[in-house]
């Protein structure tokens, strides 16, 4: 126990230091990327962007909470990735410079009937097996070149958006003119202007053998996180993400006579009629 000359010690240790830092001048957390430079105070999460000296808030979006940079420049500035929340949030977009000006694109929007969740857990995009530098956001049917910085989708029947899709996209050609959907029956492979050049037919038994275990899977990962109060809840997402790494794991794409086309399981996919050739 402290005597009272020495608590008194303490307690006037103790002010000066408050008094000392309460005159220390505030100094934000920045980053800068080229002429980019992203700031926030060190016990916030929402930061400020600005673009040559001057404020940049994407898409008029004010609740900026994350940006990352990418190997990809326009104009020899980085293009970045960024998270936007809040009711002028637009979710996750991408920034490049165009003509001098900083332009904002939307890549995986907020959904507005499941805002916490889409805040908490932003889409960010899985890394393609074997590519890591093309990023999948699947729930939304585009990737990502983090190299190129080229956005890319495909051109596919039906809904290729949103948790349950007619269509999901899997997987994009080493080139990125092509990306591999996933439908109840098939693997198809589209292009941006011709749509779908080739279909690869699952066996019959695959929702049984392949699918039904990964929703299994997903549903007992979702409720473990919930009981544990931590991690990822959202059992589409997490069946989204084991449905990337199984085509992963089962598929790769070999490029042929008619194109990079797709193979696995000992199949592989052929050419539609009416695209050319013949299958």
């Amino acid at each position: 126990m402290l005597s009272l000359p020495h608590l008194s010690l303490a307690v006037l240790l103790t002010t000066c230091l408050s008094a000392a830092q309460a005159q220390a001048p505030y100094v934000p957390v920045t980053r800068q990327y080229g002429d980019f430079l992203v700031s926030n105070d060190r016990f916030l999460t929402q930061v400020t962007l600005s673009f040559r000296k001057q404020g940049y808030w994407p898409g008029g979006a004010r609740e900026v909470v994350e940006v990352r940079p990418l190997p990809a420049k326009r104009e020899g500035q980085p293009m970045l990735l960024a998270f936007t929340k809040g009711f002028t949030g637009l979710g996750t977009i991408l920034i490049g410079v165009q003509n001098g000006v900083p332009l904002m694109r939307p890549i995986s929007p907020l959904l507005e009937n499941r805002l916490v969740q889409t805040e908490r857990d932003p889409e960010w995009g899985v890394p393609q097996p074997g590519r890591s530098e093309v990023l999948l956001f699947a729930r939304d049917a585009r990737a990502l070149d983090t190299g190129t910085g080229d956005l890319l989708w495909f051109d596919v029947p039906g809904v290729a958006t949103g948790a349950y899709p007619s269509a999901m996209l899997l997987s994009v050609s080493p080139d990125n003119t092509r990306g591999a959907y996933l439908t109840k029956t098939q693997i198809i492979v589209a292009t941006r202007d011709e749509g779908v050049v080739a279909a690869l037919s699952l066996p019959p038994d695959s929702a049984q053998r392949w699918f039904k275990p990964l929703s299994d899977t997903a549903s007992a990962q979702a409720r473990a996180a919930i009981q544990a109060g931590q991690g990822r809840t959202d059992n589409v997402r997490i069946e989204r993400e084991l449905k990337l790494a199984w085509f992963g794991q089962q598929f790769q794409w070999k490029e042929g006579k008619y194109g990079w086309q797709v193979t696995g399981l000992g199949l592989t996919s052929t050419p539609v009629a009416g695209k050319g050739v013949q299958p």
